[in-house]
C-alpha cells in the first residue's frame, strides 16, 4: 500500500512535467504552451539583426506580467515588426496568439488577453 501511494505520487507529478516539456497543455493535450524553441530562435535572430531601443518595465509591472494572468492595465504594447509577426503567425495547432512588445519583454497573448509566455533578455542588456 505504501509503495503504490508513492508510485502514484511520482506519476502524478511526472505527467504534467512531461506534457510541458513536450510543449503540450496537460489539460487539453494538444495546445502549444508558450513560445516554441523555434519561435524563440526566430525572435532572437530577428532582434540581433534589427535592434530596437526599449525601456525596462517598472518593477511593479514586471511582477504582474506573468503567465496565466491578464495584461496589467495602463501599459502600452508595441506591435512587433510586420516581418517578424509574419514569421511567427503560423502555428500547427491552429491557435490564434498575438506577439507584442511590452517594455523590454516579448509577450505572447491569447485572444482573450491572457499572458501565455514572456521572453526576457531578447533586446540585450
Amino acid at each position: 500500500m505504501r509503495f503504490s501511494t508513492k508510485l502514484l505520487a511520482v506519476l502524478f507529478l511526472a505527467v504534467p512535467a512531461a506534457a510541458h516539456a513536450q510543449g503540450k497543455n496537460a489539460s487539453s493535450g494538444d495546445a502549444q504552451v508558450g513560445f516554441t524553441v523555434a519561435e524563440q530562435h526566430i525572435i532572437e535572430v530577428y532582434f540581433s539583426s534589427h535592434p530596437i531601443a526599449v525601456q525596462p518595465l517598472p518593477p511593479g509591472i514586471v511582477k504582474r506580467l506573468q503567465r496565466g494572468k491578464p495584461l496589467p492595465p495602463g501599459i502600452a504594447k508595441q506591435q512587433v515588426p510586420a516581418a517578424l509577426a509574419e514569421e511567427l503567425s503560423h502555428r500547427d495547432d491552429g491557435t490564434t496568439l498575438e506577439v507584442t512588445i511590452f517594455g523590454d519583454r516579448i509577450v505572447l497573448l491569447e485572444a482573450s488577453g491572457l499572458i501565455v509566455d514572456v521572453l526576457e533578455g531578447v533586446f540585450g542588456g
